[in-house]
């Protein structure tokens, strides 16, 4: 493994304004990220090159979370995705779990919780992720999506 490779993610949700703000919470992080409006254009995405590591909302038009981990899962089944969702229940994180996820967090996601949860899918991989930003870099505190 390089140790210079820059980790990269591809963030899947229909809402255009959360997508962009995961997005943004991740660049300015340090990686390297891909966008996708749902998950039969992820899975587009998905077929021309790998990723590290997928964000994937949970009710999207045309292909839901649980269908596109699904589809992931027959794919590349190491690629470590987390499922994010403003529907959180008890049964849904129940099936994105045995679907395979690697974490299951609620919108709003806060900016620590995401990065955190994207640094430990990554080392469970043996990727390290970027290396922090400088202090005051990442713009203030608050919800990602």
């Amino acid at each position: 493994m390089n140790p210079e490779r820059t980790p990269t993610l591809l963030v899947v949700d229909d809402h255009p304004e959360h997508r962009q703000a995961l997005a943004k919470v991740f660049e300015r992080a340090g990686y390297r990220v891909r966008i996708a409006g749902d998950g039969k254009e992820a899975l587009t995405i998905l077929t021309d090159r790998p990723f590290d590591l997928i964000i994937t909302d949970l009710r999207m038009p045309r292909m839901d979370g649980l269908e596109l981990l699904r589809s992931i899962r027959a794919m590349s089944p190491h690629v470590a995705v987390v499922v994010v969702t403003a529907f959180g229940e008890w049964t849904t994180y129940l099936n994105a779990m045995d679907c395979g996820a690697v974490d299951y967090l609620n919108k709003p996601v806060r900016r620590e919780d995401i990065l955190l949860v994207a640094r430990k899918a990554l080392a469970r991989r043996g990727i390290p992720a970027p290396a922090a930003p400088p202090a005051g870099s990442e713009g203030p505190e608050g919800a990602a999506a």
